[in-house]
């Protein structure tokens, strides 16, 4: 049976996971930064928590054949951690990986909230950085409408709904920002805006929607930055945008 990775899923447990490996006692940073003679590469490992096949590790042949390969049955490790917990299936049970993505991804929610409350012009500056430099395509279709509405219609699910709510707790901040970039550089917010409109837009073309679409237009808002700090300024910024139903809505 091939092996699928559909790029929503990929998305959303990069996202959800802040694209570090799962085991707390690990937790490296699994995208490498490009340097003067090599690109920008992942080098995480999605692991099966029950096994692709019916013959791997943590096997279910009772299991949906089409739910094998989703994010609810994904886990995001570095290689070593990967190896060790298909070679050690015994230890690495499938509840034990179920508890270990659950436990890493409130670990990953908790680390955003812990340093939201202190994201200021500083984070913001690096966070926008490159997104309002040029002007966007005009992007049309965006009506206002209630923020719960919006949800529903995007169907979003409560956990991206938490992270907006978090979000939101620095708007005052972002529009603070946003306010006073225009007066040294009119037009900025607007540029910004149209950036992220045109971003939403070619990711719905390419066919992402939901909280799949939510995680990689926060990969966009933070700059595909995994620093906590830099990506709590992203989820502000975006979370500001969706209120102002400026962004998330076709």
């Amino acid at each position: 049976m091939t092996r699928k990775y559909p790029a929503a899923d990929v998305k959303m447990l990069y996202g959800r996971a802040a694209a570090r490996c799962a085991f707390p006692r690990c937790r490296i940073d699994l995208v490498l930064d490009g340097t003067a003679h090599d690109k920008t590469k992942q080098i995480g490992k999605i692991a099966h928590i029950i096994a692709h096949g019916n013959s791997g590790p943590r096997a279910d042949t009772g299991y949906p054949a089409e739910k094998r390969d989703t994010y609810g049955n994904w886990i995001l490790l570095c290689p070593t951690c990967h190896d060790t917990v298909d070679a050690q299936e015994n230890t690495y049970t499938t509840q034990y990986l179920r508890d270990l993505k659950r436990d890493h991804e409130q670990w990953v929610r908790e680390s955003l909230e812990s340093v939201i409350a202190s994201v200021g012009f500083a984070e913001l500056e690096v966070a926008v950085k490159g997104i309002a430099q040029k002007e966007g395509p005009v992007v049309t279709g965006f009506s206002v409408i209630a923020p719960d509405d919006k949800i529903r219609k995007n169907e979003l699910t409560v956990t991206t709904r938490n992270l907006l709510v978090m979000g939101l707790m620095r708007g005052a901040e972002v529009g603070n920002y946003l306010r006073e970039m225009d007066k040294i550089d009119a037009g900025f917010a607007d540029r910004l805006t149209s950036g992220f409109k045109a971003q939403y837009a070619e990711l719905r073309a390419g066919g992402l929607v939901g909280d799949a679409l939510f995680e990689e237009l926060l990969t966009f808002a933070s700059g595909g930055s995994e620093d906590f700090k830099i990506k709590a300024a992203g989820l502000a910024l975006l979370s500001h945008l969706f209120e102002l139903c400026e962004v998330f809505e076709k």
